[in-house]
């Protein structure tokens, strides 16, 4: 048999999930699955060809053949021989071992389901939620932006002799400490952000791994839309810094999980 190959029971709907017509429409995932390589070795296929074939034998019709009318003879039951009697209880071992397999392998489908559906949840808070930080993010480094340039303007005014030495360093004094509760802002914000990726991450990597590419394509996309209208003058400038820091952000953070799971 050659190898490789996608599995012809595999089917994927409109959200991007997988799933089975062999293990009867259940929700399959083929990273842990052999659906997209060595398929005919997953229990589903085999069982599915099992039954296929014994539905396209031919039924015998049985004729019982005359009976010659002699003397019934009782014989004594014969008994089976240690040999087939232990052929039989192999067979039954490995029948056992073969259902506790099946009845695992569909609690753990099932177990999937509900991971993937509670991952998804826990992902599409993180996202918001990491917009919104990251918005946050801009905001404060805009904020120390403005206060540094605040704190050139008094000292260029202080060495021109606009500003005595004493209200000079009021007003210094009043900006560091701004500047500083803004870098400590920044700071435990950065440090909310990486929490975050550190224990979604892998959760993500999980369930939408074949969502990578495709998303960081349409980003793509989006910032030449953006860069476009930007020079055609649709856009204001600050609107343009803004979204295009957005969408780099989250590029960048793409491409890092698509660098993960492709090592």
């Amino acid at each position: 048999m050659s190898t490789g190959g996608v599995c012809p029971g595999l089917y994927r709907d409109t959200r991007g999930r997988f799933y089975c017509k062999y293990a009867g429409g259940v929700e399959v995932d083929p990273a842990f699955m052999p659906c997209l390589m060595e398929y005919w070795e997953c229990p589903y296929y085999i069982e599915w060809r099992k039954k296929s074939t014994e539905e396209k034998k031919p039924v015998e019709q049985i004729v019982p053949a005359p009976q010659p009318q002699t003397q019934i003879k009782i014989e004594k039951p014969e008994t089976l021989s240690p040999e087939v009697k232990e052929e039989r209880t192999g067979l039954e071992k490995i029948t056992e071992e073969i259902d506790t397999l099946i009845t695992r392998a569909s609690e753990l489908s099932r177990i999937w389901e509900e991971y993937e559906r509670d991952a998804r949840e826990v992902i599409e808070k993180w996202e918001n939620l990491r917009d919104y930080l990251e918005k946050e993010l801009l905001s404060v480094k805009s904020s120390i932006n403005t206060l540094t340039e605040e704190l050139e303007r008094i000292e260029t005014k202080h060495k021109l002799g606009i500003l005595d030495d004493t209200h000079y360093q009021e007003l210094r004094s009043e900006i560091d400490s701004k500047i500083s509760q803004k870098n400590s802002e920044m700071d435990n914000i950065k440090r909310k952000l990486d929490e975050l990726d550190r224990l979604v991450i892998p959760h993500y990597k999980r369930v939408k791994v074949a969502e990578v590419k495709p998303e960081i394509a349409k980003i793509r996309l989006a910032l030449n839309k953006l860069e476009q209208k930007f020079k055609e003058g649709e856009v204001a400038e600050e609107t343009y810094r803004r979204l295009r820091a957005e969408l780099e952000a989250k590029l960048k953070r793409l491409e890092r999980i698509r660098e993960e799971v492709e090592e």
